[in-house]
């Protein structure tokens, strides 16, 4: 668990977009919950970022990838994970 505050506040305002996506563990998206109830500084930022968030997807709708881009992606991965392997 972060300490201090200013280093809550780093740590929420630089997750904003993973947190927004559901791409966190629970116990990481837990922890900036519980900071967004203590700052209403970062409260602020959250709802910007969830306000535009919600604006592009309407404005643009669901994104889905290209095969030949999920592919690629795929490969890319799969190569990062046996380098990290070796």
């Amino acid at each position: 668990m972060i300490e201090n505050s200013e280093d809550s506040c780093t740590f929420a305002i630089r997750s904003v977009h993973a947190f927004l996506h559901g791409e966190l563990p629970e116990s990481t998206a837990d922890e900036i919950r519980h900071h967004l109830m203590a700052c209403e500084s970062c409260v602020d930022s959250f709802d910007a970022e969830q306000f535009i968030s919600a604006l592009l997807k309407r404005c643009y709708g669901p994104q889905v990838a290209p095969p030949e881009l999920r592919m690629r992606v795929s490969r890319l991965s799969i190569h990062v994970s046996q380098t990290w392997q070796d």
